[in-house]
This record gives structure tokens, C-alpha cells and sequence, in this order.
């Protein structure tokens, strides 16, 4: 067995990264994208001594490397499966022609597979004290986070990407506020990272996850295995699904087309005095997101963030 592999090099325009990664998975049905640009030696060459330290490395310095990597361009591998080969070799063609960058495509046997995968997935540390583990890293026992272990799917919602950890970050500053008892609602849940996260900081909630693919809800349910959250706690809900009720928090980590979208039903099922913390947005998007959604007078801003690229915005229902 194989699968098929496409490089693109050298991307530095990230309204136009986003868009390839848009149609990479909705066009092509490509079944994960990894983005990188520093291969392993040159983040030796920039940490020097400090990365012979020993135990983690603080996030200062996680920050500066990860600062040095967004400052130049970007390489991305999209992966295809083994009979999606004319597939792969169409998406190439656009790849060339549509967006101009070099590319190319190779063929893997499966057995590099996992190793591949592997090694693109770290623990990723989120300030307020949460780290998110890939499966098959081992916890440290005296460490004061709190983990919540992920086994990465094919595309979002691993904790790896900018929007998934602006999200988890902006729920652990406003995790005070809420009641010990209630119901989140995680819409476009992926991974279902963001409502499961909850869940742990909150045993005695419930989360509904809407998502168009099943594949997702699947991940997810992988997921909850792995955290060993019952699934009496969890709805797993498609599109044509979703709940009409109202919820003290709404996560809605998607595409800023689905964003506005949907902006309607979001801010409807955000209780007075709820959060809605919307994501899955280039920078550049912000400010058009964020008129748009306080043209509704029910709602106001609470806090807006930006990682690289990509941001995060908080907005809260008036009571």
C-alpha cells in the first residue's frame, strides 16, 4: 500500500496559503495538510546551547522560534491515499498553475506513514495552565497542567494550529465566569478539542459537537476514548441536527465565508451573558469579522488576539 504526497514550496502570502488549504481539502478531498519552515538543524542552529538544557523549554522560548519561522515562507505537504492518485496529480497542476509556487509530488509507501505524521505533532503548552498531547507522548506526572490528549486526524483541531490554540486559550481566561453546571457548544468541532477541553475543566457539563463530516464526529469520539469522557456527556450532531437552544459558551473555530454565514444562528444560541469565541480567521479578516458581528446590537466585544497569521475573536451577549 502507498499514498501520495504533494510538497508546495516557498509560500509567503497567507490569504493565499489559507485559500490553497480551503481547496485542498473541500476541492480535493485531501485527506491532512502539514505546514512547516525550519527543518530540524536550523532550530538547533537558533536555540544553540539552550536546546541542551534539559526538561521542556519555556515558552519564551517556544515563542521566539516559532516568531523566526513565521518571518519567512512556508512549505506545506498535502497528503492524498493510495487510489487518489489522478487526484494528487490534478491538485498539482493547480498548485503550478493557479497559485504559481513549485511543487511536487512523491509516493510513499505506508510504512512512513506514522513516522511522518509523528513528527510534525508536539505538546503544545497553552497559557492558564492546558497542554495538549498527541496519543503517543507520555505525561508528566509532575507536571501542574492539566492535559487533554489528542489523537491528530486528517486536517484542524490538534492544538497545532494557530486558530485551535487562540480558541482553547481565550476559554482558559474566561473559564471562571462560568457555572459549574451547564452545556457547551462546539460548532464546526473537528477534533472536538475545544468542547472536550471544556469538559475536563468542567465534569459535571455536557458538550454538543456539530460538524458536517462524519469522519470528524469519529475523531472525536477517538478523542473522548483517550480523555475517558463518557459518551452520555457528548452529542454528536450533523448539520442538518444542530440544537436550537441557547448555551453560556459557543465555539465556532470555521471558514470566515461560514462565519457570517452563520452569524445569526451563533449569536442566537449564545445565552445572555454567554461567550462566543469565533476563530478560523486570517488577521487581515479581523476587523471585517468583527463589524460585521457587532452590527447585531445584542452583543459586544470582549477581547480579540492575534498568533502569526491568524486570529481569535471574544464577543459576549448582553444581558
Amino acid at each position: 500500500m502507498s499514498y501520495h504526497l504533494v510538497t508546495a514550496f516557498n509560500l509567503t502570502d497567507a490569504e493565499a496559503a489559507a485559500e490553497l488549504q480551503s481547496i485542498a481539502m473541500e476541492v480535493y478531498s485531501c485527506l491532512g495538510i502539514e505546514e512547516y519552515s525550519l527543518n530540524e538543524p536550523e532550530v538547533d542552529e537558533l536555540l544553540g546551547m539552550r536546546s541542551y538544557s534539559g526538561g521542556d523549554l519555556p515558552l519564551d522560548v517556544l515563542e521566539e522560534v516559532d516568531t523566526v519561522m513565521h518571518a519567512g515562507s512556508f512549505h506545506y505537504k498535502f497528503f492524498f491515499s493510495g487510489d487518489q492518485e489522478e487526484v494528487a496529480k490534478n491538485f498539482l497542476l493547480a498548485l503550478q498553475t493557479k497559485f504559481l509556487c513549485e511543487a511536487q509530488l512523491e509516493t510513499k509507501v505506508d510504512e512512513d506513514w506514522n513516522a511522518e505524521w509523528k513528527k510534525h505533532y508536539r505538546p503544545i503548552h497553552v497559557p492558564g495552565g492546558l497542554v495538549v498531547l498527541p496519543e503517543w507522548e507520555k505525561i508528566e506526572t509532575n507536571s501542574t497542567e492539566r492535559v487533554i490528549r489528542i489523537h491528530p486526524g486528517m486536517g484542524f483541531g490538534t492544538g497545532s494550529h494557530e486558530t485551535t490554540f487562540l480558541c482553547l486559550k481565550a476559554f482558559l481566561a474566561l473559564k471562571s465566569e462560568l457555572n459549574q453546571k451547564d452545556t457547551v457548544l462546539d460548532y464546526g468541532s473537528g477534533s472536538g478539542i475545544l468542547g472536550l477541553a471544556t469538559l475536563l475543566y468542567f465534569p459535571d457539563w455536557r458538550a454538543l459537537m456539530v460538524d458536517i463530516d462524519p469522519e470528524a464526529h469519529r475523531n472525536c469520539t477517538q478523542n473522548m476514548a483517550l480523555n475517558q469522557i463518557n459518551s452520555d456527556r457528548v452529542d454528536l450532531l450533523l448539520l442538518d441536527e444542530r440544537p436550537m437552544t441557547q448555551f453560556p459558551i459557543v465555539f465556532a473555530n470555521i471558514l470566515q465565508n461560514i462565519l457570517h454565514e452563520e452569524r445569526d444562528y451563533l449569536i442566537e444560541r449564545t445565552a445572555e451573558s454567554g461567550y462566543l469565541i469565533l476563530s478560523g480567521l486570517l488577521k487581515s479578516q479581523l476587523s471585517e469579522t468583527l463589524e460585521f458581528y457587532l452590527t447585531n446590537a445584542s452583543i459586544e466585544l470582549v477581547n480579540q488576539e492575534t498568533k502569526q497569521d491568524w486570529g481569535c475573536i471574544v464577543l459576549r451577549k448582553k444581558s
